[in-house]
């Protein structure tokens, strides 16, 4: 278990090189012209057997708190309450030694660890064969790829279930094969009782895969709840500041929108079935001039899970020089494969390929619409894929 009490954490900013060295030589109590503020009272608990995931901007203070978590920094002024052992992944592979084998820096770093002696030897053959580097534990580290570095650091800090497990954008490493045995190993120390706070630019694996999702947003909890809402509240946040950051002056007011399903047919409906053709119909009408226009469209699953999203950017479809005195209308056109189930559609108008430049509007769960599966057969995963098979006896 690891708890958060009104956490505070400041870095001291100086003016010139001649004020860090003054700051040094008397202690920090001369120098420090300024102070940076990183993290603003900040409070979660994390229980044994869930995992937190931790999203936010660049900046907002992600890894400033998983290094205040795994001791590494301090803070100000707050409580950081943990209860067991404590495993950081901040940087895999960070003490490994070039010079040395596969072998020799495991064994080395075990040991840092805290692991005994006789425990080396078989977690050793444990983490060759999870990292996949059977055949390599006398091969020099600098022969490793980087790739082969990071599962070979992954293996190491996954060996032994922690109370506690702090892990920093380690969800990238190695191919979707090796990433599906990280997940796996997560699921199973979170069965056993561990703990896990995981940062992440991933945010639909981290949904797939948190019990709770905290946003923090220049060092300050903007939510804190469940997977699903947390999407919708970062993708709300990434628009707004879209706007600040390239001083667009707009108002969600100056646009005046409607959007409808169709069905293969030409009827309107909610309804549909797997490999039916959907359209969608956006109706709009801007109240000021628009240089530069891309809309867009998302569908998520029951869990928010985004099952696809695209726009008129991607598509090669340009929009330009739309007009405040004229009403518009655009449609998409996409037959459904995914499997049967509750789905939502979200729509954006914005500029460029993404709704991080100049967003004028982004809003999920506008429409909810089902799909059913009739005379198709049975399958496994979320996206239904027409195969043929053939038996040949030779």
């Amino acid at each position: 278990m690891i708890e958060i009490q009104n956490l505070n954490k400041r870095y001291k900013s100086f003016r010139s090189p001649l004020g860090r060295i003054l700051s040094v030589l008397s202690l920090g109590f001369y120098g420090g012209n300024d102070s940076i503020t990183a993290l603003t009272d900040i409070s979660f608990r994390v229980r044994s057997g869930e995992m937190l995931g931790i999203i936010g901007r660049n900046g907002a203070g992600k890894s400033t708190l998983l290094k205040i978590l795994s001791g590494v920094s301090g803070f100000e002024s707050g409580k950081v309450l943990k209860k067991g052992s404590v495993v950081p992944m901040l940087e895999l592979g960070i003490g490994f030694n070039q010079e040395l084998t596969g072998r020799e820096n495991i064994y080395y770093n075990a040991m840092l660890w805290g692991y005994r002696t006789e425990e080396i030897p078989e977690i050793e053959r444990e983490i060759f064969q999870f990292a996949g580097l059977e055949g390599y534990e006398t091969v020099l580290l600098k022969s490793y790829s980087t790739g082969m570095k990071m599962r070979l650091g992954f293996a190491l800090a996954t060996s032994k279930r922690p109370d506690i497990l702090l892990i920093d954008e380690a969800l990238a490493v190695g191919d979707a094969s090796f990433q599906i045995k990280c997940i796996e190993k997560f699921r199973q120390f979170l069965r056993e009782g561990s703990a896990i706070i995981v940062v992440s630019h991933d945010i639909n694996l981290m949904a797939s895969i948190c019990s709770k999702i905290l946003i923090l947003e220049k060092g300050r909890v903007s939510y804190h709840g469940e997977p699903a809402d947390a999407l919708k509240k970062y993708m709300e946040i990434i628009a707004r500041h879209s706007h600040q950051e390239n001083n667009l002056s707009f108002s969600e007011e100056n646009l005046n929108y409607s959007i409808e399903l169709f069905s293969q047919k030409g009827t309107k409906t909610i309804h549909f079935l797997m490999t039916e053709t959907v359209e969608i119909r956006i109706k709009f009408h801007f109240q000021i001039d628009i240089p530069d226009l891309t809309i867009g469209f998302h569908i998520d699953d029951h869990r928010g899970i985004r099952v696809f999203g695209t726009n008129t950017h991607i598509l090669g479809k340009e929009i330009k020089n739309l007009s405040a005195k004229n009403e518009y209308e655009c449609r998409f056109q996409f037959p459904i494969q995914f499997r049967e189930g509750k789905y939502s559609l979200g729509v954006s108008f914005h500029e460029g390929d993404n709704h991080s430049l100049n967003c004028y509007l982004w809003k999920d769960h506008i429409l909810d619409f089902e799909v059913d599966r009739i005379d198709l057969p049975k399958f496994e995963g979320l996206t239904y894929l027409p195969t043929k098979v053939e038996f040949i006896k030779n």
